[in-house]
């Protein structure tokens, strides 16, 4: 139990017992799904989630009031509530039918850096691993939830595998969904398996502003970039560079309302260049 006595004196509260102290082995990933592409160096169950040969000690929901405190190496029940400034989050499963199973938004904190994780969404109840703004997100393994992000303002999501998404009756799911804000990032992430679209953008929280999305693999959805707005809400400075898509959308690969969008080096997953339109 040493990692949990070490985060108590960083601020962490243990909002319920550990188990006993019982600790699991971990294996990097967990669940596995067809679209991982093991083969092709995109994020997968090989090179995301928790480290390999780790042990993880068992704990349920805590939270974080200390800023700077790092918790790692921990096997939750429940979620992560984050109520301090740069905070690190790494070398975690967590499995939660909480809302957020990391809830970071409570306090306008900054800082949150989330790597080399699980995040398992039990149900669609669940809303979205992390939300809403000033987080890094690094090689996660995220699948269950509603959606797998949801990421308004100053995001890097990076290296991360998003997939099979709870994609319930009358569910609406994305990848990684934004209400509107200004610089997300999405860079070299495997994004697949969720009814709406990879990427979604609207307008409820203003235009989505420098929005880039670039050397991912994307897939499935209506639209599988479905980035809008009108109006005073109309995307500007977005960026779609050398990312590489499936054949499976309903309707095509984007959706862009930006009238002057970067869209160049993209193509479907056997090499065929994507014209921007």
């Amino acid at each position: 139990m040493r990692n949990l006595i070490y985060g108590v004196f960083l601020g962490v509260t243990l909002l319920s017992s550990c188990g006993g102290g019982s600790e699991v082995g971990a294996s990097s990933g967990g669940m596995t799904s067809n679209s991982g592409d093991t083969a092709s160096g995109w994020p997968n169950e090989t090179n995301t989630g928790v480290r390999a040969g780790s042990s993880l000690a068992r704990s349920n929901s805590i939270t974080v009031t200390t800023d700077g405190a790092v918790i790692e190496n921990l096997d939750i029940t429940g979620s992560i509530t984050v109520l301090a400034d740069n905070v690190t989050i790494r070398n975690v499963r967590i499995t939660s039918n909480d809302y957020y199973p990391i809830r970071y938004f409570d306090n306008d904190n900054v800082g949150l850096l989330v790597e080399d994780s699980e995040i398992i969404g039990l149900s669609g109840n669940v809303t979205s691993a992390i939300a809403f703004q000033h987080y890094t997100a690094r090689r996660l393994n995220v699948h269950g939830m509603a959606d797998g992000f949801k990421a308004d303002a100053d995001v890097l999501i990076e290296d991360c595998w998003i997939h099979d998404l709870s994609n319930g009756v009358d569910e609406h799911n994305d990848g990684v969904q934004s209400t509107g804000g200004k610089g997300v990032t999405i860079r070299h992430s495997n994004i697949s398996g969720a009814s709406n679209a990879a990427v979604q953008t609207g307008d409820l929280g203003g235009a989505t502003e420098d929005l880039s999305i670039e050397d991912s693999l994307l897939s499935g959805g209506g639209y599988t970039l479905n980035i809008r707005g009108t109006g005073v809400t109309r995307p500007k400075n977005t960026r779609v560079i050398n990312n590489r898509f499936r054949r499976d959308a309903v309707y095509g690969p984007w959706a862009i309302d930006d009238p002057t969008p970067t869209v160049t080096g993209n193509t479907y997953d056997d090499g065929s260049p994507i014209p921007y339109q």
